[in-house]
């Protein structure tokens, strides 16, 4: 396996890793380790970010079946990235919602 499957592979997994802590954030599976939702679901949002912006880079650059594990992680990170940021703005802007 070459260096550029490999990266496609670590970032895969980085990326459902961090869908779910977006998505469990969102949902108060978090709230135990974490007690303050709005630094999870900031949490959340910037693991996605990050994790997003790696899968793009290294599935550019890597071999072309790294393409189906990058997708399936893409789509996992945009579920997280749409449910993490649509509530950290409706809590940013409604008083009490927390």
């Amino acid at each position: 396996m070459t260096t550029g499957g490999r990266s496609v592979l670590l970032w895969s997994v980085g990326g459902v890793a961090a869908s779910w802590v977006a998505i469990a954030g969102a949902f108060d599976q978090l709230y135990v380790l974490i007690p303050n939702e709005p630094l999870t679901l900031t949490l959340g949002l910037t693991l996605t970010v990050i994790s997003l912006y790696g899968l793009v880079r290294s599935a550019r650059r890597g071999p072309q079946w790294g393409l189906v594990p990058a997708t399936v992680a893409i789509i996992a990170v945009i579920a997280g990235i749409v449910t993490d940021g649509s509530l950290l703005a409706l809590g940013l802007t409604i008083p009490g919602f927390y």
